[in-house]
Formats: structure tokens, sequence, C-alpha cells
């Protein structure tokens, strides 16, 4: 709903606010960001490559660096001579220690292992003919709620729990363990 307690948006400023002196900190503070000394105002796009970046060639170094390395293997260069190649890590064959090999043994079953039987296997010809008893049957049938709107109280304690003592051992598992009781110093 709307109130009319504001006239006008314009509100009368107050006299000691138009005699008032601002700090310099606040004249500071008043200015408008000045623009970066380093900048430009348009900039082409692409930059321009001189004649003698144009001309450059790399040095022996730079190209042996841009090559991809070979096999791992290790190459030393020193006062631009070659020493002779070391054999490659994987031309070196080496013969595996009795520990490796112990660790190599795959794991032996336990003798007395019994394997999964198999899906498809043959049932006795007494399982076939067997009968279910009233009681085998009565427990294979789920048991049946309502649900609440039909009625069912989830809250609701039988009779039964209503009568029921606990045992002196859930007596004692329900007591909290005695503490130590701490004197305040005064």
């Amino acid at each position: 709903m709307y109130k009319e307690d504001r006239p006008s948006p314009i509100w009368p400023v107050k006299q000691s606010a138009l005699q008032a002196i601002p700090s310099p900190r606040l004249k500071k503070l008043a200015e408008a960001k000045s623009v970066s000394p380093d900048w430009v105002e348009d900039r082409p796009v692409y930059s321009k490559v001189s004649e003698a970046a144009k001309r450059a060639s790399a040095s022996p170094h730079t190209a042996q660096l841009a090559k991809a390395k070979k096999d791992h293997a290790v190459h030393f260069i020193s006062n631009q001579l070659k020493r002779p190649q070391e054999d490659s890590i994987s031309e070196k064959v080496t013969a595996p220690t009795a520990r490796t090999e112990a660790l190599a043994v795959p794991k032996m079953e336990h003798p007395q292992h019994q394997h999964d039987l198999t899906v498809l296997r043959n049932v006795p010809a007494s399982a076939l003919h067997t009968q279910a008893s009233d009681r085998v049957c009565q427990l294979a049938k789920p048991k049946t709620r309502k649900a609440i709107f039909e009625g069912y109280d989830p809250y609701r304690i039988s009779l039964a729990a209503k009568h029921a003592e606990a045992s002196p051992r859930i007596i004692e598992l329900c007591t909290p363990p005695a503490h130590k009781q701490r004197h305040k110093k005064i």
C-alpha cells in the first residue's frame, strides 16, 4: 500500500552539509580512476616480426633439445664430442632374483576350498516328490501390512510389549558408566 509520507523524491539538503569542507583524503577518494599510462587505444591484432627474427636459425643445442627422446637411452654430449653410447635399458638382459621368482609363483588353493556349484545340476528324485508342510507354506507367505491411509498405525505398541520386563543384563547395559568426579579448585 502506498503512503504519501515523502511528497517529493528530492530531499532538502541541510545547511550544515552545504557548508562542510571535505578533507584531502575524501577529495582523493572522490576523484575518478585514471586510465593506465601503458594502455594503447588501437593496437594491431597481429604483432610485427622483425627481419632479424625471420632470418634466425636455431643453435645445435636447441635443435638437439627439440628432438624426441629415443627408447629412454641416455646420451651424454660433452665439448661437442659424443662418448660411446651405452646399451639402452631395453637391450639389457638380467636374470631375476630368487625372491622375485618366489613372488611370481601364484598362490595355491586351500585343499578344502569348495568351488561354486554349477548353475545346471541334477535335482534328486526325492526332492521332486516332496510336499511342503502347512507351517512352511505359512512362513513362505509375506506379511501383509496396511498402509498408513488404510488405518495402519506405526506407533501402536502391542500389549505384549507393554508387559515385557528387561533382563538384568539389559538393565546393566543401559546403565551409564560411572565417571570419576572432578573436584573444582577454589
